[in-house]
């Protein structure tokens, strides 16, 4: 009898085990995202900080666009050499890469060191331009792997000084070599790597969009690697896998900010649908999960619980405002951040919480207080977008734009925390110089971080695609149980989607009405589709499934057993990397 019993536990233990290498999200769904014939000849980049990043900010993304053989390009700006030569991440990137689709040829190292600190407390983004950088590592140049050198290297043969100015021609020149059709790259979070790449991503950014008679207009969306991801909410093992969260308390860099870079409100992000491989159960069975083990020397695993999540959030960022062509001329003070691409700069980036600066703020004793562009040939204008200062309680009451052909607009006032402020106005054309005014201001920072000029209000995006929510979380297979009644649909689109239409493919006990589906009580599953109306091809599909006691019950079951082998799976890594490298992680 006591052999039958334990053979019999014995047994359940390996089928949970079982279960938990398995537990993929099953049935028809999908969603058209990437598969659209406009994407087959376009390359997409990510670039990030550290060898992890890459999940942190796009991984689901990533594994998306490599199955729908979408030509992805990864850039590293560092070698993540924070506790050692940085090699082993090295390789962990290229094994981690491998999982989401990517080749090695199209994996890119830039060499800088982890952290180039001038003090203790000052990172080089805030020193000067040229100053050389010793890193932990006593090294003062670029490197990578014998095998794979770093990119300055494989295209001059030499390596480059740890400095500021260095970095962000190599950003620059990486863009300019592969020039990606759309970019996703790290914003302004906790690292101060992190907050440096993201700065010197936009000067880069910049310095291109104003060569003369420039063309080249890449997508860029900006995401946070930390809040959100490796610092987002422990949802993973909720009964559906929920979206990205809004920071909330101890997360928070600062109450006073919307998210943590001050010009984006949470409301206007970005959220793309993510891949089937990273829709599980279970973290065993999930692509993301293996993707974050190929960083072993990280342990970043125990931070999927936060990761992993059913969307993946960015802002964009628009590269076709007029004012990087124009001639620039200000009444006084330092006009240059006003097309810099930054909508907010600082100081100090190894402070926490953060001032933000990079603000145009005219003398006290200039009245004109005015920007003026001056275009060199006509230009057609019909949106101008102001970003104010950061600092609260500081901000530009009222102002007025003035175009060459006498037109004259007021504005005011701008929002606080150098969110944007749009002023649109009826199309206005042959307009070949634009000043802004400054009239009325409030507290000593008043001014402006950054000016945008555009000639259309339309914006067309490379990404076109429609989701289906289940309130506000993004639906694939979504489950219900017996005591649902009725969910709520939502839609999300985003791109050059017109109307739509929702309807459900099976036939099953439920109906469908008014994006509202009520179930009967013999309910099993509910096919349902959206496509918009012109163009059928852009579409989403999602599975809705109900599961019974017993289900629920053996789900929980598998899910406390991977939740066993995650944890220890991380206690042996944590404990391997204190005793063979001496520190955890």
């Amino acid at each position: 009898m006591t052999f039958l019993i334990s053979a019999s536990i014995a047994l359940c233990l390996l089928y949970l085990i079982y279960r938990t290498y398995t537990s993929r999200y099953k049935g028809d769904f999908s969603n058209s995202l990437w598969s659209e014939q406009n994407w087959h000849d376009k390359t997409v980049m990510v670039l990030v900080p550290h060898q992890d990043d890459e999940i942190n900010l796009a991984g689901a993304t990533i594994k998306n666009l490599t199955n729908n053989n979408i030509h992805v390009i990864v850039v590293f700006a560092t070698t993540s050499d924070y506790h050692d030569s940085g090699i082993d991440r090295l390789h962990e990137a290229l094994a981690s890469a491998k999982i989401l689709g990517v080749p090695e040829q199209d994996i890119v190292f830039l060499g800088y060191c982890n952290m180039p600190m001038v003090t203790k407390t000052q990172h080089f983004y805030n020193a000067d331009d040229n100053l050389v950088i010793t890193s932990d590592q006593n090294l003062t140049e670029t490197y990578a792997l014998p095998e794979k050198p770093e990119f300055c290297f494989t295209k001059t043969g030499k390596h480059k000084l740890y400095t500021k100015k260095n970095l962000r021609e190599d950003i620059q020149a990486v863009i300019q070599h592969y020039k990606p059709d759309l970019i996703f790259a790290s914003d302004f979070d906790r690292h101060i790597d992190h907050r440096a790449i993201s700065l010197l991503f936009e000067e880069a950014v910049a310095d291109i969009l104003h060569v003369n008679n420039n063309t080249y207009y890449p997508e860029i969306y900006k995401g946070f690697c930390y809040n959100g991801s490796y610092l987002g909410r422990k949802d993973f093992y909720d009964l559906n896998l929920s979206g990205v969260a809004k920071a909330e308390g101890e997360f928070i860099n600062d109450p006073n900010y919307d998210t943590d870079f001050p010009p984006y409100l949470w409301q206007d992000r970005l959220r793309l649908p993510v891949t089937r491989s990273a829709l599980s159960r279970t973290l065993n069975c999930n692509l993301i999960y293996n993707a974050l083990r190929a960083h072993f020397s990280q342990g970043i695993i125990h931070n999927a619980k936060r990761i992993i999540n059913s969307d993946q959030v960015f802002w964009r960022r628009l590269t076709t405002s007029l004012s990087y062509q124009a001639q620039l001329t200000i009444s006084s003070g330092n006009g240059q951040c006003l097309t810099d691409f930054k909508l907010a700069d600082c100081d100090d980036i190894y402070a926490l919480p953060c001032t933000f600066s990079g603000t145009w703020i005219p003398d006290a004793t200039d009245y004109a207080k005015r920007a003026v562009f001056t275009f060199h040939k006509p230009q057609t204008i019909s949106r101008v977008v102001l970003y104010g200062n950061s600092t609260i309680n500081s901000r530009v009451l009222e102002g007025s734009i003035t175009l060459s052909n006498n037109f004259t607009i007021k504005f005011g006032p701008l929002k606080e925390g150098s969110k944007a402020t749009f002023v649109d106005f009826p199309t206005q054309n042959n307009i070949t110089t634009l000043a802004i005014s400054l009239e009325q201001l409030q507290g000593s920072a008043a001014g402006l971080n950054e000016i945008e000029i555009y000639s259309t209000l339309q914006f067309p995006s490379l990404l076109n695609f429609i989701k289906i929510m289940v309130d506000d979380t993004f639906a694939y297979e979504y489950l219900i149980t017996a005591k649902t009644k009725e969910v709520s649909l939502n839609i999300y689109s985003y791109g050059s989607v017109s109307d739509y239409k929702l309807l459900s493919i099976n036939n099953d006990d439920f109906q469908l009405q008014n994006n509202k589906i009520t179930f009967g009580p013999s309910f099993k599953q509910a096919l349902i589709r959206v496509e918009t109306k012109t163009t059928p091809d852009i579409y989403d599909q999602i599975v809705i499934r109900r599961v019974s006691t017993v289900q629920i019950l053996l789900l929980k079951a598998t899910k406390a057993m991977d939740m066993l082998l995650h944890r220890i799976e991380h206690i042996t890594k944590n404990k391997y990397q204190k005793w063979t490298k001496g520190y955890p992680y």
